[in-house]
């Protein structure tokens, strides 16, 4: 779960919701929402192991056409605009805080990551593990540091706390904190990927919310601290202003070699998240090509280096097409965040469908609160998607209107895969 969003998503956290004490609250609603979500699908999950996940869940509970949705949102829009969205957070955040890049250089250097991260994933699947193990590391190196530098060596002051201004573009407190919302739960994405292992699980009615429980407090534990440290030691018109806030923070007790560490740590940190979102996405994408629901070509394997190269480049290709036409890291992630919560909430909506279909179904693992834990998701599910898509009306944000059109070509081009599976 831990990955770049809790570096590069404190800047348009912090315009949109101008008050420490709401963005910390921000990322405590997250982490709570995040640990349901959680709970509800490690149920299905654990019916069902290592069986494709989301994918598999809502093509059993809901039909295949929903998988179909959530096959072909990945390829246009959730995993080629993480790919793009954090090739460009490294250029924006990362080497814009030390070089003087136009928007153009910008484009082109991030489409230059998406190109080579592509290639390397060509190559070798090894090469692109390895590259992950190391990368890794730098993460939890780059968050540890910043709390323990913040609160040992910085000097805060409860100033900083206070309200700073009003949200951006005039919306309302409660639909500024939403939009809020979709900013931290990039930080927190990857939860999903933690449900679906319940039934390799010893104990899996014991094991899992209580591994479940311990993770989400562990990780919403260092997204509070790290926030609170960037609110205690910088005043708010400073985190509003600087692309990259962490490095901000490291210099107010590593002066600018610290700075540059940071940097360093935050440019790996996101890289190795982009790596691995380079290497899981194809194969995906792979396997609807042989199910027949892309076209054939994209189940190819390369000869010599065994690994699927056209999905590769076919992601490659889109991921360049979103990043030329979005540009940002935040209008890139936000886009991802806003159409995944849909699968999200369908996914745990699929739980109370397979509870009323299947009641006597075997279960190694029963979501604890049942029902109120699900329907609180999905509560929270429809505000955010909701919320995002009032938002975007309301202020012409073309992006995330975009990515909800991609979302509906899905409708269109289901039909026409299906024909040519039966033929």
């Amino acid at each position: 779960m831990i990955g770049s969003g809790v570096f590069l998503k404190a800047t348009s956290i912090a315009t949109r919701l101008p008050d420490p004490r709401l963005v910390v609250l921000v990322w405590i609603v997250s982490g709570v929402l995040t640990f349901f979500g959680a709970l509800s699908l490690a149920e299905l999950g654990a019916m069902r192991p290592k069986s494709g996940g989301l994918y598999a869940i809502l093509h059993d509970e809901i039909g295949p056409f929903a998988a179909f949705l959530f096959g072909w949102s990945l390829l246009a829009i959730l995993q080629t605009g993480s790919i793009a969205g954090l090739a460009a957070g490294v250029v924006e955040r990362a080497l814009a805080a030390q070089f003087a890049l136009t928007p153009r250089q910008s484009t082109l250097a991030a489409g230059g990551l998406v190109v080579v991260f592509s290639c390397i994933n060509v190559l070798s699947v090894r090469a692109a593990a390895g590259i992950q193990n190391v990368f890794t590391v730098a993460k939890s190196i780059g968050i540890l540091g910043l709390i323990f530098g913040a609160f040992v060596f910085a000097t805060g002051s409860g100033e900083n706390l206070a309200r700073a201004g009003s949200p951006a573009n005039g919306a309302s407190w409660f639909s500024a904190f939403g939009i809020a919302m979709v900013g931290a739960l990039w930080a927190y994405d990857g939860w999903v990927n933690v449900s679906f292992v319940a039934g390799e699980i010893r104990e899996p009615q014991r094991n899992v919310p209580r591994a479940l429980l311990l993770g989400t407090l562990v990780v919403t534990a260092l997204y509070v601290l790290v926030n609170f440290a960037y609110h205690w030691v910088l005043p708010m018109a400073v985190i509003q202003a600087a692309k990259n806030p962490s490095r901000e923070l490291a210099m107010r007790f590593l002066g600018g070699g610290g700075a540059v560490v940071m940097t360093v740590l935050v440019a790996i940190s996101s890289l190795g998240t982009l790596n691995s979102s380079v290497l899981s996405g194809p194969r995906v994408f792979f396997a609807m090509a042989r199910d027949g629901l892309l076209f054939r070509r994209v189940a190819s394997i390369h000869p010599r280096f065994r690994t699927p190269h056209i999905a590769i480049f076919l992601q490659c290709a889109w991921a360049l097409v979103l990043l030329t036409r979005w540009k940002t890291f935040d209008a890139l992630t936000d886009n991802v965040v806003f159409i995944y919560w849909i699968f999200y909430g369908l996914g745990v909506f699929a739980l109370l469908v397979s509870r009323r279909r299947n009641p006597d179904a075997t279960r190694p693992f029963r979501t604890p609160g049942f029902p109120a834990v699900p329907l609180i998701f999905i509560g929270g599910a429809l505000f955010l998607t909701g919320n995002t898509l009032y938002d975007s009306v309301a202020h012409k944000n073309t992006a995330a209107l975009e990515a909800f059109g991609l979302l509906g070509l899905g409708t269109v081009l289901y039909p026409y895969f299906k024909r040519r599976k039966v033929a």
